[in-house]
C-alpha cells in the first residue's frame, strides 16, 4: 500500500474528529448553490457536483460529468460516477483519497441537475428531446413530438432505455391508447424510434422493369409483376418467392404464369418482396447452330437434346462436337469430343453424351476444326470461370 499522507491538512485549524462519511460539510455552501436532490437520483452526464473534503480543502472540487460518465478529481484523476449517488460517490471518494491521506472527510452535493428528457426520432413530425416529468406516457411523449408523421409506423415503436433494454411496441392497438394500463410510464433518458411505414413492394431479381412500387388496397402478385414488365426468359418460375414480415416463402410462378393456375395470385402486404431467380440449371450451345445461347436444362438431356432445342446449322459438323464440362469449385473445364454420327448413324448411344447443369456444347464447322481459343472464348463470355481457369483435354494443360 502507498504511504499515506498527512502533509495536506491544515495546521491551524483544529477539526472535531468524524469518521467515515459526514452528513453536512464543515463550511456549507449558500443554499442558493446547492439543490436538493431526490433520495433515489443518480448522475449522468451533464450533472455537476460539489465535492467538499473538510480537512483536506486541497482535496475540495467542482466538477461537471462528461459525457463518457467520468469526473476528474485532484489525486485520482478521472473517474466514473454515472448511476451512482451523492452519497456512494462520497464513500467511493472516502476509499480511495484514504489510500494517500489520512481519513478524509467528504460531502458531495449535486450543484446543478442535467436537463431531463426523453428523445422521439424517426418519422415523427417535431423530432427531438422531449421535457421528461414523472409519470411521462409514451402517448403523451409523442404527442408532445407532434405525433408520428404520415410515413411513419405506429406498429413498430422502438423503446429503449438507458440501460440498453430495447422492446418494440404496437401502438396502434386499443390497450395502448392514452389513459389505458399498457401506455407505458417512460424512464429518464428513454429514447423513442418512430420507423418508416413501408408503403410499397418490391419486384427483384428476373423482371424486366425490377424495382420499388406503389402499394394499393387490391394489389395482387400479377399485379406487381405487370409493374415490373414482367418475367424474363431466364426467369426460373417455380423457384420465385416472397418476403413478408421478414419471412420466406414459396410463390409458384410457374403454376401462376405457365399453368394458369390462380392460387398463388394473393393479394400483397406493404412491404412485400417477391423475389424471381435466374434459372442456375441450363446448358448453353454454340457454334454452327441456329439459336446459339442457353435453354434450361432437364434430367436425363443428352448432347441431340441440346442440339434439338438450338437448331442445327447446315455447316455443322457431327463428327466433331464438343462437350465441355465445367467444375465451378476448382475453376476447371475438362473438354470431350463426341461423334454425333456414330450415333445417328450406327446408334452408338456413348456418341450421344449425357449432360449436366452447366455443360457447354460446341459444335465445330466442317471446314472449321475446334481450338482451344474457341473454348477459352465461350467460358469467357458467359462469365463461367475467371481469368484463372484451366482448360483440360487429353491429359494436357494449357
Amino acid at each position: 500500500m502507498k504511504a499515506r499522507l498527512a502533509l495536506f491538512a491544515p495546521v491551524a485549524l483544529m477539526v472535531l474528529p468524524c469518521v467515515g462519511i459526514c452528513a453536512t460539510d464543515t463550511a456549507p455552501q449558500p443554499a442558493s448553490a446547492v439543490q436538493t436532490e431526490p433520495a433515489a437520483y443518480v448522475l449522468a452526464p451533464d450533472d455537476a457536483v460539489s465535492i467538499n473534503v473538510a480537512n483536506f480543502a486541497n482535496l475540495s472540487t467542482q466538477a461537471v460529468v462528461l459525457p463518457d460518465g467520468k469526473i476528474t478529481v485532484p489525486l485520482l484523476g478521472s473517474i466514473s460516477v454515472e448511476g451512482k449517488t451523492t452519497t456512494e460517490l462520497a464513500r467511493l471518494l472516502t476509499d480511495e483519497w484514504n489510500k494517500y491521506v489520512v481519513d478524509p472527510v467528504v460531502t458531495v452535493a449535486l450543484t446543478q441537475r442535467r436537463k431531463a428528457s426523453v428523445l422521439v426520432y424517426g418519422f415523427a413530425n417535431k423530432g427531438g428531446e422531449v421535457e421528461f416529468r414523472p409519470m411521462l406516457h409514451i402517448s403523451e411523449a409523442l404527442a408532445l413530438a407532434g405525433g408520428a408523421a404520415i410515413n411513419g409506423d405506429l406498429q413498430k415503436v422502438t423503446l429503449t432505455h438507458r440501460n440498453g433494454d430495447k422492446k418494440v411496441l404496437d401502438l396502434t392497438k386499443p390497450e395502448t391508447l392514452p389513459g389505458t394500463d399498457r401506455d407505458v410510464v417512460l424512464q429518464e433518458g428513454d429514447i423513442i424510434y418512430i420507423p418508416e411505414r413501408r408503403t410499397q413492394v418490391n419486384v427483384i431479381g428476373e423482371v424486366n422493369r425490377p424495382g420499388s412500387f406503389d402499394y394499393r388496397d387490391d394489389i395482387t402478385v400479377l399485379d406487381a409483376l405487370g409493374a415490373a414488365g414482367g418475367v424474363r426468359d431466364s426467369a426460373d418460375l417455380s423457384a420465385a418467392t416472397l418476403e413478408r414480415g421478414g419471412k420466406e416463402q414459396p410463390l409458384d410462378l410457374e403454376a401462376l404464369l405457365r399453368r394458369g393456375e390462380m392460387t398463388p395470385n394473393i393479394k400483397l402486404e406493404p412491404g412485400d418482396r417477391i423475389l424471381v431467380p435466374e434459372i442456375q440449371n441450363r446448358t448453353y450451345i454454340f457454334g454452327a447452330v441456329a439459336k446459339p445461347g442457353w435453354y434450361p436444362f432437364k434430367p436425363g438431356d443428352r448432347v441431340l437434346d441440346a442440339l434439338n432445342a438450338s437448331g442445327i446449322a447446315q455447316n455443322a459438323d457431327y463428327r466433331n462436337v464438343n462437350l465441355i464440362k465445367i467444375d465451378k469449385t476448382e475453376k476447371t473445364a475438362a473438354v470431350q469430343t463426341v461423334n454425333l454420327e456414330n450415333f445417328l448413324k450406327k446408334g452408338d448411344v456413348t456418341a450421344n453424351a449425357a449432360l449436366a447443369p452447366g455443360d457447354v456444347v460446341f459444335v465445330s464447322e466442317k471446314k472449321r476444326a475446334f481450338k482451344l481459343q474457341d473454348a477459352l472464348g465461350i467460358l469467357s463470355s458467359i462469365s463461367i470461370l475467371d481469368n484463372t481457369f484451366r482448360i483440360l483435354t487429353g491429359g494436357r494443360r494449357y
